[in-house]
């Protein structure tokens, strides 16, 4: 992973905790052991960087959902 990816990635960490009232340790662990951090947020980083913080973390909790994993 490139500094620019786990710079965004941690962005992304921090607006979920925001959204959700969870520690960022606690939203890492959930959205890491899901899967999301490496299939998600690093692989189509090219892409979702040019969104808004908001868009990506409401689209991660829609695909923690999905996975039937619960954010908040």
């Amino acid at each position: 992973m490139k500094k620019k990816q786990i710079d965004y990635v941690t962005c992304v960490i921090g607006a979920l905790a925001l959204l959700t009232g969870l520690s960022c340790s606690q939203v890492y662990k959930k959205i890491n052991s899901a899967g999301l951090i490496k299939s998600y947020l690093v692989d189509a980083y090219d892409v979702l960087h040019t969104f808004s913080l908001d868009y990506v973390a409401a689209n991660v909790i829609e695909l923690m959902k999905k996975k039937g994993e619960v954010l908040c």
